[in-house]
């Protein structure tokens, strides 16, 4: 399943323990597959190991880590796996999620789940998605600039005949179509009917179908990031009238999608949608250094988090790569950071990136070479 906002901040308001963090680079292909339980495996060893370190009774280790276990064994799960796998389990939230990250493998037990690797999917330059389109079928990818998998579009009609539901004995087509996309006539419904050889009828055949899979669309990835179109002009220009999606991009990947392999599909997507991911750093980090040395602006990390933590951040450019390991105490706005990371630790970045999220603000994830002073946090307040 596909991970949203609201999602990730029911994993960040756990905080009562023991809460297990598990997350595993999957691979594709025939041998891969097989190796991906075995690994899974060895991370739920791992875990069950730190939970008794921590004081958990072996009975309760086991319990806590059975819904994981049972994945072991379900061959047809590990078939479709691609890009990553992360767990959450403790006594409320029981969650697995197939995303399009490649995860550091880790086993990792807290009073909180530790949800950084998530970040990127919702960070302003994390996610993009790609709508691959045919008359027989659709597909759903979700990327990110270094991966990509393929999301359940099973809700949305599997082609345009079986939305239709025709026979030999009788080809035609009546149907409401309530969407109102780009392109749609004003004055609400629409009633298509005729026969479906038609080339205009064949047109509004094609547009209901598009209704429905928009539809689905929407449902699965929210308004989370850009959707470029696949598909030939033909296709591409229908779907535009029956799309609400309110960040579709306005370039599209042209020709038969299903001569692309899906990382082919993502990095062409890639080179439509950076222009804007781009755009939006860079003024984002000029605005930091215009700012800078007033208290609309900082890159000192008790002041970022304690701002983060009262919604006042903006905007934040976070590192991709750096971590600052330590306590911090919402309360007091006391901070404490350790060269090494302590069982009790967070990681300090992850915070300032999550509780900003939280609040609607904006985050920017970059290289640390990119960061306004090679510091490893810099945030714009709201006030």
């Amino acid at each position: 399943m596909l991970m949203k906002r609201e999602e990730l901040k029911q994993l960040m308001d756990v905080r009562t323990g023991p809460c297990v963090s598990i997350y595993l680079p999957t691979e594709k292909g025939s041998i891969e597959t097989r190796q991906n339980p075995v690994r899974l495996r060895k991370l739920l060893k791992e875990a069950e190991h730190k939970l008794l370190a921590s004081g958990t009774r072996t009975l309760d280790a086991k319990d806590l880590l059975a819904p994981a276990r049972q994945m072991l064994e379900d061959n047809m799960f590990w078939q479709y796996q691609s890009g990553g796998l992360a767990v959450f389990l403790s006594n409320r939230i029981k969650r697995a999620y197939t995303l399009p990250l490649a995860f550091t493998e880790m086993a990792a037990v807290n009073d909180r789940f530790c949800v950084r690797q998530l970040l990127p999917l919702f960070a302003e330059d994390g996610r993009y998605c790609v709508l691959t389109l045919s008359q027989r079928s659709v597909r759903l990818f979700q990327c990110t600039r270094h991966s990509v998998a393929e999301a359940d579009l099973s809700q949305a009609p599997k082609s345009v005949s079986d939305l239709l539901e025709l026979n030999e004995g009788e080809k035609q087509l009546q149907f409401h179509a309530n969407g109102a996309g780009r392109g749609a006539r004003s004055g609400g419904a629409a009633m298509f009917h005729g026969h479906a050889e038609d080339t205009d009828e064949a047109k509004e055949n094609i547009l209901v179908y598009f209704h429905g899979v928009n539809r689905a669309v929407n449902s699965l990835i929210g308004a989370n990031g850009p959707l470029v179109l696949a598909g030939v002009d033909y296709l591409t220009r229908i779907y535009e009238k029956a799309n609400t999606y309110p960040r579709l991009a306005e370039g599209r990947i042209a020709g038969n999608p299903a001569e692309l392999r899906p990382e082919e599909l993502r990095d062409r997507a890639w080179e439509i949608v950076r222009p804007g991911f781009e755009a939006g750093a860079r003024a984002a980090a000029a605005m930091f250094e215009q700012l800078l040395g007033t208290p609309r602006a900082s890159n000192h990390l008790r002041t970022i988090l304690a701002a983060a933590n009262d919604g006042r951040v903006a905007t934040l450019l976070v590192s991709a790569r750096d971590q600052r390991w330590g306590i911090f105490d919402d309360a007091s706005g006391v901070l404490d950071v350790h060269a090494k990371p302590d069982p009790a630790d967070m990681d300090l970045l992850e915070m300032c990136a999550a509780r900003t999220l939280d609040h609607g603000g904006q985050v920017y994830a970059l290289e640390p070479e990119r960061m306004p002073g090679r510091a490893p946090a810099a945030a714009v307040f709201r006030y």
